[in-house]
């Protein structure tokens, strides 16, 4: 009987120990819009007061085109104000991997960016990155203007990331085909902002970057500028055999210099394309944080850390069907990762494409069901796993905000055809 007991109470002790784990809470995914339209590619960012800001494209029921919106998210309300439509970004190129964003000076003044395509060209992929300024909020806004000095039809740019700088100004990066004929894959550029201007003093960090695959741009609370993207990769190991890992570079200057290129993992991931998923930092302290999608090995998401200037640990795995991971650092030190996880016999589409010169196509989401996850890390160890979806749906590129002491998720559903933007709040007990 005393075994029988011992037994019982090792069974209860897994399946609380499982629990505390992984979650299932019950979450209201709310739609973005509650018209018709067709919404993608969210993206979050902060106000100049430090207000969680969601940006989107929306197709337009009269002319079909796509446009960037952006709204802040209001915390007492629980839903967000409303919707800022930047007029200029008509045309603009619907891509989950490069969607549209706006970014917030310190004096208020609102940077909106996006992707346009060059129809009339022969490359299907030709393209280029404009940006609009509004100093009133939104109400109006300056004329068009290109982020690249070179401003050549003939390929593409695209898959560009913003963030605010220490002194107020902000700083973009970007993948520039310009190089295309002689190199392969594309260039990585880096530009910033001058006091009452908009974009000065492009330079090429790296030639030969993976063409399709998203850059992260962030500055830390020293103001310490890191970047991360896919670059192509020729390990003496292999034998001269390209591979596409992620790489790593940062900058103490403010971005007058940028160190070596560091690589988050030796994958050696062989692939002859882009896979469209590229990846995402969160610095806690004096600590950089890497999260990324690779096939290099077990496929899957992988987490890495790193004392700025220091080697990256050995990678470890959060999801074998994970992609798409995005991180944000929390105020008590871990950081939460978001992703999508495909359902059991639902495999993800193999995305071999070789677009080349930084195209700008397609969503790439996955080709069955799929549920958004957010996982909880301390000190690189999973601590806690929630479950945002169920897996009723094609639900995929999640991204989250910090609003108070809550997460705010958004992400990308597909139904009936159309992709529109759901969003969850995450207020839950013992979270912080």
């Amino acid at each position: 009987m005393k075994h029988s007991f011992l037994l019982l109470y090792l069974f209860f002790g897994l399946l609380m120990l499982q629990s505390c784990k992984e979650k299932r809470h019950e979450m209201v995914a709310k739609p973005l819009t509650k018209a018709q339209q067709e919404t993608s590619g969210a993206y979050f960012t902060h106000d100049h007061q430090g207000n969680a800001v969601l940006c989107w494209s929306e197709k337009d029921g009269i002319d079909s085109l796509y446009r960037l919106h952006y709204a802040i998210f209001d915390a007492h309300a629980d839903s967000f104000a409303a919707a800022v439509t930047v007029p200029g970004s008509a045309g603009m190129s619907a891509v989950a991997e490069s969607a549209g964003k706006v970014a917030f000076k310190s004096d208020g003044t609102v940077m909106a960016m996006f992707g346009k395509r060059f129809t009339q060209e022969k490359n299907p992929y030709a393209g280029a990155i404009y940006y609009t300024i509004s100093s009133d909020g939104g109400k109006n806004w300056t004329d068009n203007q290109f982020l690249h000095g070179d401003t050549a039809h003939h390929y593409g740019r695209g898959f560009f990331a913003l963030s605010m700088l220490k002194d107020g100004e902000l700083a973009a990066v970007w993948l520039d085909g310009r190089f295309g004929k002689t190199l392969k894959g594309s260039a990585l550029y880096f530009a910033r902002t001058q006091k009452g201007d908009g974009f000065t003093g492009e330079r090429c960090l790296e030639k030969g970057t993976c063409e399709c695959c998203r850059t992260n741009l962030l500055q830390d609370g020293d103001g310490n500028i890191h970047i991360a993207y896919r670059s192509i990769m020729f390990p003496s190991i292999l034998t001269g055999k390209q591979v596409r890992d992620m790489a790593y570079i940062y900058s103490k200057d403010n971005g007058a210099s940028f160190s070596a290129r560091q690589t988050l993992s030796e994958d050696h991931w062989q692939i002859e394309g882009c896979p469209h998923s590229g990846p995402s930092l969160a610095v806690t302290g004096k600590t950089v944080n890497g999260v990324w999608f690779t096939a290099g090995g077990t496929p899957g998401v992988y987490f890495t850390k790193a004392a700025i200037g220091s080697d990256f640990e050995k990678r470890a795995l959060l999801s074998a069907t994970a992609r798409h991971p995005q991180t944000l650092a929390l105020p008590d030190g871990r950081i939460a990762v978001v992703f999508e996880e495909n359902e059991p016999d639902q495999p993800q589409k193999e995305e071999k494409m070789n677009h080349g010169h930084a195209a700008m196509s397609g969503n790439h989401q996955p080709a069955g069901l799929s549920k958004i996850v957010l996982t909880l890390l301390k000190d690189g160890r999973e601590e806690k796993r929630i479950t945002i979806t169920e897996g009723q749906h094609i639900d995929h590129h999640a991204v989250l905000s910090l609003v108070k002491d809550e997460i705010l998720v958004a992400w990308s559903r597909e139904e009936a055809g159309q992709s529109k933007i759901f969003y969850s709040r995450l207020g839950l007990p013992g979270l912080f």
